[in-house]
């Protein structure tokens, strides 16, 4: 399958990449392995993890509260946003 990133989504890990680098050296890029391992994961088994909404599936990212949200279309796998699991942006759910 194809793998796609929302323009959304790249912000939200390039923010949180900054924002870990702030808080301790390098975290920031152990944060982008994290996303990585988990996009490996959505992208090796794109049905394996659960569907938050009729379409929208969830990934929880280990070591860091964010989530993964994507969408399958086609045959294309559209990462729709990164977010932050203790905030409340409008688009989760």
């Amino acid at each position: 399958m194809k793998l796609e990133f929302s323009e959304l989504a790249k912000l939200e890990i390039e923010d949180a990449r900054d924002y870990y680098n702030l808080q301790q050296e390098d975290l920031g890029e152990r944060f982008k392995e994290h996303i990585k391992e988990s996009v490996d994961s959505i992208a090796q088994f794109p049905l394996l993890y659960p569907k938050v909404t009729d379409e929208l599936h969830r990934v929880v990212v280990h070591k860091f509260p964010y989530s993964i949200f994507y969408i399958l279309l086609d045959e294309t796998i559209v990462i729709v946003s990164v977010a932050h699991q203790h905030r409340k942006p409008f688009y989760q759910c």
